[in-house]
């Protein structure tokens, strides 16, 4: 019997993998679509809002040219539609949106250490990803550094951020549901722009430490850290196929195992 073949080669816009691995990029993908739903509901929501407004103003034309042309018409809304809109009026709260986006870090950050420790021991795991040491280690090595590339395009605002910092604002945020004291904040992407001014008056005031950073931001890292893991992995395949496929093992069994299992809506399922 011809052993199976685990092997994995990315080009930077397509990646090639053998069977056995395919858990782990489902597994990925799945917590993507996740995020990208999150992320994405503030926009869908104002969108169905601003069609909505568009509907009333078309209403209102109609209505008027009806009233020109001497037709009796009338019919009453069970809610008043200006009411409907003011509903629509809510966001997806920006600490629970870097939460989520922590907690995708966090799994790809015990990927990288189930494969560099070769170990699925969830104790092992948690001792490992515990240490302060290997967390700071892990974002200089997949964040805060120029081989990610959203890193290297912002590189003149985010080389502000070291890994203290942002492992304080993770802790902060998931222990607390604080942004903590550490410098680096949060502020939602369409306030970019002011975020910039606040940090430069809190500059002249002595305070350069001080940066905020939007959940597009934190997203784009994270997006740009899975990709370079990916293409740290095809690196290791070309350098030494066997042992990329035992530290590999690690990493599928941990999926595997731990992994959560998505349900989705099947009429098949009564």
């Amino acid at each position: 019997m011809v052993e199976e073949s685990t092997h994995l080669v990315f080009d930077g816009n397509k990646v090639i993998i053998s069977p056995d691995i395919m858990p782990v990029f489902n597994f990925l993908m799945e917590i993507e679509k996740e995020i990208d739903s999150i992320l994405g509901f503030n926009k869908k929501l104002n969108g169905i809002k601003e069609s909505h407004l568009e509907m009333i103003k078309f209403v209102g034309f109609l209505s008027n040219k009806l009233k020109e042309n001497n037709i009796d018409f009338k019919y009453n809304f069970k809610e008043n539609p200006d009411k409907i809109a003011e509903k629509l009026y809510f966001h997806f709260p920006l600490r629970s949106q870097a939460i989520v986006l922590f907690a995708s870090l966090d799994v790809l950050f015990n990927l990288h250490m189930a494969y560099e420790n070769e170990t699925d021991n969830k104790d092992k795991l948690r001792e490992l990803t515990m240490n302060t040491g290997n967390a700071k280690s892990f974002f200089n090595g997949f964040l805060l550094n120029e081989e990610n590339q959203y890193y290297k395009i912002n590189k003149i605002r985010l080389s502000k951020i070291d890994s203290t910092k942002l492992r304080d604002l993770r802790n902060s945020l998931t222990h607390f549901f604080s942004v903590g004291h550490g410098g680096l904040s949060l502020s939602p992407s369409p306030l970019d722009d002011s975020a910039r001014k606040i940090e430069n008056i809190l500059k002249q005031r002595g305070r350069g430490n001080v940066i905020f950073i939007s959940e597009e931001d934190l997203y784009e890292l994270i997006k740009s850290a899975n990709q370079l893991r990916m293409k740290k992995w095809s690196d290791d395949f070309q350098k030494d196929k066997v042992n990329f496929k035992k530290r590999m093992g690690f990493v599928i069994n941990l999926v595997k195992t731990e992994g959560a299992i998505t349900m989705i809506k099947n009429s098949n399922i009564k």
